[in-house]
């Protein structure tokens, strides 16, 4: 009988938890959202005021920023109230010059798309990279695609990123704000149009 030496087969010690330090360094469960009625700006808690004017200012400076949003929403209008969802989001965007891309929710069957009705979802670090967008928006876009999509961008590219989020936030955002609905929306357009007239203000 041959003896085969194994010595050449050792399998290698596994890293613990190295999936879950790709995804984040810390478990989410330890990251603190803010509270009502604030807002984080690098993890720092604020009031909504002042997270407003910090994102005005900081999308008025940007050279080129864009907005992520549901295709449902700006594309379909397939929930109810898109309709005024989109007109906000798009008035909110000319005031910051801003592009929109829609952000679609269902990656669809393969391999036979119906492209009629479905889009192949974009990864968002890349199209960020291509395009050379400095400042990114997200707008209304599901949290567990936010969250994951926000975490890549966060250690993938140099991006400045701002969630206007309906529930809680999103930690992995520069800025995030919680509670958002199209009367705050309106309420950051205004804000924005009152520093383009006073322009001093930026500083």
């Amino acid at each position: 009988m041959i003896k085969l030496s194994t010595s050449k087969y050792k399998t290698k010690t596994k890293t613990k938890n190295t999936y879950r330090n790709l995804l984040s360094p810390d478990p989410i469960s330890k990251v603190p959202h803010s509270e009502k009625q604030k807002a984080l700006i690098k993890e720092i808690v604020v009031d909504e005021k002042t997270a407003f004017y910090e994102i005005a200012k900081t999308l008025l400076k940007s050279k080129k920023p864009v907005i992520f949003s549901p295709g449902r929403i700006i594309l379909w209008a397939f929930e109810e109230g898109a309709t005024k969802k989109a007109k906000t989001i798009r008035k909110f965007a000319k005031s910051i010059n801003a592009e929109v891309l829609p952000v679609m929710d269902i990656r669809p069957e393969f391999p036979m798309a119906k492209t009629a009705v479905e889009i192949n979802p974009y990864h968002i670090d890349l199209i960020i990279n291509h395009n050379k967008y400095d400042t990114a928006v997200f707008i209304g876009i599901d949290c567990p695609y936010a969250d994951v999509a926000l975490k890549i961008i966060k250690d993938g590219t140099k991006c400045y990123t701002i969630a206007l989020c309906g529930n809680i936030g999103h930690v992995d955002s520069t800025i995030t704000m919680r509670d958002i609905n199209i009367e705050k929306l309106n309420e950051l357009t205004e804000i924005v149009d009152n520093l383009k007239l006073n322009a001093s203000l930026l500083h």
